[in-house]
């Protein structure tokens, strides 16, 4: 398959020294509202009413007034077997065989997306918590097998998620603070998420128009990416204690053969300050240093371009992921970003210049943030060692350590492109790799996604709840967390036909629960996608 090109990308250092003013000079301004948030989250009594609404056992509210639900026997549930002790991993890890109950999973009766709507509908007005800008989307959260052909061979809807998309007069209002979200099965509910606030109009500020917006995040995204620019109200985490919300661009693009960069948002209103750039990274050992040894226990590395892709948000996002590692006592064995983020360190050493032994396919879990495609993602302006592009054509994962590829970037898991399924793309790239974590539509630029990932994966139990996810649970809810209603996450994995229909799709982190053996690679994958 033809490789997949992003241009350069224009390094945010660039566009600060250019002075992006330049470009708005031929921009016409207009006036659009500024809102002040009037309420923030839910409090207790609001919290209670809501667990009663949708007759939860619990829920739980942080501080900031988020309120979170997730029944940990029900959330997302897959039909299998525990079928006994099963090889020990290459660190002599305990591992635990499981089979799919493809009998089961044909009995699963879902609640048609008109019908769960209504019922999100009704609990949540009658717990007085629905907010009059909001509109609910619902679909299912969906389980497949693809045979080595890439044919899809069974597919089953495990639950119907109802999300809500929020305006403000008119203009679309996204980010953590405008969250909500309700699954069912056919038992009840399974899973809410409530973070929003509400606003009053607070006054009017001057915003730069969309035809400069355009020029603004082509500069950011790249020359090769047709990049279109919208207006957008980012409602911040509700953590952050955002007092209002002002106009912002968001930018969405393709290039010419369907790659996508993340999107993004930049400040519309005249005159406001663009994103810097962060303080630069020492410059990467050259190629002759390799990661040689891993440390006792488990390990996780990251990786991701930032500034030098027009990213703004990757830093943050990568440290936060890290960070959360170190708090539970995993070690970190490489974090290269920007123009130390390299190519080879995921490519197969079979093809020139691979080196993922020692580096992606050399730790238990690997976190990547940056651009992407369906048949792969982009170094592109940041490092070209010893290529842009890790093409999925160049993907041998698990041979050496990985067990789960968490790649927080675009369209990795869609359905088809240029002609190939999802299965055909990336079946060869499982060689002992338990699961590949992505998305399979665009991915909106965060700077959190990794810490809530490994919060969810690692986070330790109190009393009855709190406990850790599994890992496809956990990329999925830290997608819920922080992308709109129009992201679905994905999560793929080997599966067995022949040898028990047996499969990683129930893994834990090693020391959270139970995880699967490396299985060789048959041909056959899983699939799991689901509604942000």
């Amino acid at each position: 398959m033809q490789q997949r090109k992003l241009t350069v990308v224009l390094a945010l250092s660039g566009l600060v020294a250019a002075g992006a003013a330049g470009v708005a000079s031929a921009a016409e301004e207009t006036e659009l509202p500024v809102y002040g948030v009037k309420s923030s989250g839910l409090d207790q009594e609001q919290a209670q009413r809501l667990q009663r609404a949708f007759g939860l056992k619990d829920v739980q509210r942080s501080e900031a007034g988020v309120v979170s639900f997730a029944d940990e026997q029900r959330f997302q549930y897959l039909p299998t077997v525990d079928k006994g002790q099963g090889k020990p991993d290459e660190d002599g890890n305990a591992t635990t065989q499981t089979a799919l109950d493809t009998e089961a999973l044909k009995r699963i009766r879902t609640v048609p997306a008109d019908e769960a709507a209504k019922r999100a509908q009704e609990g949540l007005r009658a717990a007085g918590v629905l907010p009059g800008n909001a509109t609910p989307v619902a679909q299912y959260t969906t389980f497949e097998l693809a045979d080595p052909n890439g044919r899809t061979a069974l597919t089953a809807n495990l639950d119907t998620s109802v999300s809500y998309t929020f305006q403000l007069g008119g203009i679309p209002l996204e980010g953590e603070g405008a969250n909500i979200r309700v699954s069912f099965d056919a038992q009840g509910v399974t899973a809410v998420s409530h973070a929003a606030s509400t606003y009053d109009q607070v006054g009017t500020v001057k915003v730069n128009d969309l035809a400069y917006g355009t020029r603004l995040c082509q500069k950011y995204l790249g020359a090769g990416v047709k990049t279109e620019a919208s207006y957008v109200y980012v409602a911040a985490a509700l953590e952050d204690k955002a007092d209002k919300v002002e106009p912002s661009f968001r930018c969405t693009g393709r290039t010419d053969e369907g790659g996508a960069p993340q999107a993004i948002t930049l400040p519309a209103a005249v005159g406001a300050e663009l994103p810097q750039p962060g303080p630069g990274e020492e410059p990467r050992p050259d190629g002759s240093g390799q990661f040689k040894a891993q440390s006792a226990g488990t390990q996780v590395g990251s990786e991701g371009t930032g500034n030098c892709a027009g990213l703004p948000n990757t830093v943050t996002n990568v440290n936060s992921f890290n960070s959360e590692a170190a708090g539970h006592g995993i070690a970190r064995q490489f974090k290269w970003l920007d123009g130390n983020a390299w190519e080879s360190d995921f490519k197969d050493p079979a093809f020139a210049g691979g080196n993922d032994t020692n580096w992606a396919d050399n730790v238990d879990l690997t976190y990547w943030q940056g651009h992407g495609s369906g048949t792969g993602f982009f170094f592109t302006g940041c490092s070209n060692h010893n290529d842009t592009k890790l093409s999925n054509t160049e993907a041998r994962w698990g041979q050496n350590d990985v067990e789960w590829m968490s790649l927080f970037t675009c369209l990795i898991l869609e359905d088809v492109t240029g002609g190939q399924t999802w299965g055909q793309r990336w079946n060869q790239a499982f060689r002992g790799l338990h699961q590949i974590n992505s998305f399979t539509t665009i991915s909106y630029n965060s700077t959190n996604h990794g810490q809530k990932y490994g919060h969810y994966m690692w986070r330790s139990p109190f009393l009855w709840w709190n406990n850790p996810m599994k890992v496809r649970d956990a990329w999925a809810q830290a997608s819920i967390d922080t992308q709109p209603a129009s992201v679905r996450w994905a999560t793929a994995g080997v599966y067995l036909p022949t040898t028990g229909q047996y499969g990683s799709y129930n893994d834990y982190f090693w020391g959270k629960g139970s995880v699967s053996p490396d299985y060789a690679n048959t041909g056959w994958l899983w699939r799991i996608t689901g509604l942000s």
